[in-house]
């Protein structure tokens, strides 16, 4: 863990990764899977999530945020923290394709750098494992190039052309981001067993220096001043002279 100046606590990414995890348990924090299925209850997680986009992201037009949002083909998992919507991400599943087309993604202002957006791509990488889509595919602006590399995204995009080509909305001055899906690997646990790996590896060098002190050989100096090689070479030393 870090501190400021004044000896405050900073939270690392993993500390955060342990309390999201312990809300979760306490059932504090929830992911809700929520569509436009008619009930109240869905449609005010919605309407809440079109608040949170519309906000966040300035640019995109009101009017394009609810239809996609209220759209019965577009899903979106929500972010709930003590019964709030604090963030959430609508997407579009292409089944026969095995791939999710990401639409809007965003964490209201006042829950971001807490490590909401993070937990939240790692939720959905896990119910999108559980259904069947092995990548993920989203237009991103300049601003969220950053934070979806840090997700794994990638420029390059490794699936083939007629698999996604006219499936998906095309966004002027947006950059095509892809993150492929690894079914072995457990997204909500990723950074506690980096974590265990980190550890290992300190055990066995430590252990391994225990055993096999260092030792720093003294050094000798080359006759000449030549290094091994320099001699076969065309190279000459400079000679430099002064005259007064």
């Amino acid at each position: 863990k870090g501190a400021t100046g004044d000896g405050t606590v900073v939270p690392t990414p993993l500390m955060r990764e342990r309390q999201h995890a312990q809300h979760e348990e306490e059932g504090r924090l929830r992911f809700v899977v929520v569509s436009n299925d008619g009930l109240d209850s869905s449609l005010i997680r919605l309407i809440d999530l079109k608040n949170i986009f519309a906000k966040q992201l300035p640019k995109m037009p009101k009017e394009y945020i609810v239809r996609l949002v209220l759209d019965r083909q577009h899903t979106s998992l929500a972010c709930v923290f003590e019964g709030e919507v604090v963030g959430g991400i609508t997407y579009r599943r292409h089944a026969a394709q095995a791939f999710a087309e990401i639409a809007f993604c965003a964490v209201s202002a006042v829950h971001q750098v807490r490590g909401y957006g993070t937990r939240l791509m790692n939720q959905l990488k896990e119910h999108c494992k559980r259904e069947g889509i092995h990548f993920l595919l989203t237009y991103a602006d300049n601003h969220a190039i950053g934070y979806f590399r840090k997700q794994g995204f990638q420029k390059q995009v490794t699936m083939k052309r007629e698999r996604w080509l006219g499936y998906i909305k095309d966004y002027d001055g947006g950059t095509l981001m892809e993150c492929a899906i690894d079914t072995t690997v457990d997204y909500l646990k990723i950074r506690f067993v980096a974590e265990e790996q980190q550890k290992a590896i300190r055990a066995r060098l430590d252990a391994r220096q225990a055993k096999e002190p260092a030792v720093h050989l003294s050094y000798t100096p080359r006759k000449g001043g030549i290094a091994p090689g320099v001699e076969q070479t065309s190279w000459v030393a400079t000679k430099l002279a002064c005259k007064l």
